[in-house]
């Protein structure tokens, strides 16, 4: 999607990452729960229930999505973004996106008690991938 495209439907989400008020991984996560909810669920209460923004921010990044003509801030997601770990370990075959998301879930519970383990490191430690994997994967994430 464009910069314009962004900026027209101007997604909570994506304001929020522009703002800086939150990770691609956050974003990610609270999208996968709002995708898998059986009731609708705005992206700011699940952010907000997850702790990743404050009810403050919610309402500074509603502000922004009232705004129009504002295009320069948003990033275009093909170009200037990091790819996800996640992503590529999918796209390579060395996981499949169930797993990927247990892992991306259990990776929250650690980090909600004080642990913050990185993802390559939960997937060795499960035996989901293998060192040379991951070592593939984040030259080629750096590489993107």
């Amino acid at each position: 999607m464009t910069k314009v495209g962004i900026a027209k439907m101007k997604l909570f989400g994506m304001v929020a990452l522009s703002m800086g008020v939150i990770t691609r991984e956050q974003l990610q996560e609270c999208v996968e729960i709002q995708q898998q909810s059986t009731v609708s669920r705005k992206l700011g209460a699940i952010l907000l229930s997850r702790g990743y923004v404050t009810e403050s921010q919610v309402r500074e990044i509603l502000k922004v999505q009232g705004k129009t003509g504002e295009t320069t801030s948003l990033p275009d997601t093909k170009s200037e973004r990091k790819r996800l770990l996640g992503d590529i370990l999918v796209e390579r075959g060395y996981i499949n996106r169930e797993t990927l998301t247990t892992v991306l879930r259990r990776q929250q519970l650690l980090r909600e008690n004080g642990i913050s383990p990185r993802l390559g490191e939960l997937l060795i430690a499960i035996g989901k991938i293998t060192q040379t994997q991951l070592r593939e994967a984040l030259v080629v994430q750096a590489t993107a």
